[in-house]
């Protein structure tokens, strides 16, 4: 099982280069827009694109997956409610010599097709009310909600309309959210495929509030172990189909 970690904290403006795979991804960093995470990046190692494919990443933040769509020869859009985020995949997709067409806007942000491939890395954690987080990090980049998939099950429902016999939509699913509602929603409308399965060292902010973090272990609602004196979460990789 593959392991990954995260660092957040970079400088604002910074240009970082990201090896997924084949391709190497240099991406510019600005303060307001979420850069790639360990989570992030485990999802871009473990979705696939073929050329010509018509692709759509909602909730694209600095273009990381939008990139590496677009590098393998398909046809991109990007989506995000944030228009510095998307005017950063722009600029990105710009500076790796590929073309993203970008729309600002909430989940498909109005388009009105079916897509190849839908790709959506969308906060998915539960996060402490008084957590403090990573420099640069923003809590609606991570935030889920009450249950951490708000968001996700959102696009659970949402996605079919644009999606056609043959179409997939790949997720990333985080065991600090309730990821267990989160199968089940994606059972009930889709046929789904396991992908992968890594692991994530929890991030601070479980840590420093574990005893809350325990009792939704206990619940039953996330998936949070121990090993070595660390903390960790898993992050699986999901691919569906239409019924």
């Amino acid at each position: 099982m593959p392991s990954y970690r995260t660092n957040q904290v970079v400088a604002m403006n910074e240009v970082k280069h990201y090896k997924i795979n084949e391709h190497t991804i240099a991406l510019e960093q600005r303060a307001g827009v979420f850069a790639p995470s360990a989570h992030g990046l485990y999802f871009a190692e473990n979705v696939s694109f073929a050329a010509g494919e018509s692709v759509i990443d909602v909730g694209c933040g600095s273009g990381v997956l939008a990139i590496l769509a677009a590098l393998q020869g398909a046809h991109v859009t990007a989506t995000d409610i944030a228009a510095n985020a998307t005017a950063l995949t722009q600029a990105n997709a710009q500076r790796n010599g590929v073309n993203v067409e970008t729309f600002t806007g909430g989940f498909f942000a109005g388009q009105q097709r079916s897509y190849d491939v839908i790709v959506a890395n969308l906060p998915q954690e539960i996060v402490a009310p008084t957590a403090m987080l990573e420099a640069h990090t923003q809590r609606s980049e991570i935030d889920g909600g009450l249950r951490g998939n708000d968001l996700v099950v959102e696009m659970l429902q949402q996605a079919p309309a644009y999606m056609h016999a043959s179409s997939r939509l790949y997720l990333p699913l985080h065991t600090l959210s309730d990821y267990q509602h989160t199968l089940a929603e994606a059972f009930e409308r889709y046929q789904v495929r396991w992908v992968s399965c890594g692991e994530l060292a929890a991030k601070p902010f479980v840590t420093d509030h574990l005893p809350q973090y325990l009792e939704l272990l206990q619940q039953g609602i996330i998936r949070l172990y121990q090993r070595n004196e660390k903390w960790w979460t898993n992050v699986y990789v999901i691919e569906l189909t239409l019924k």
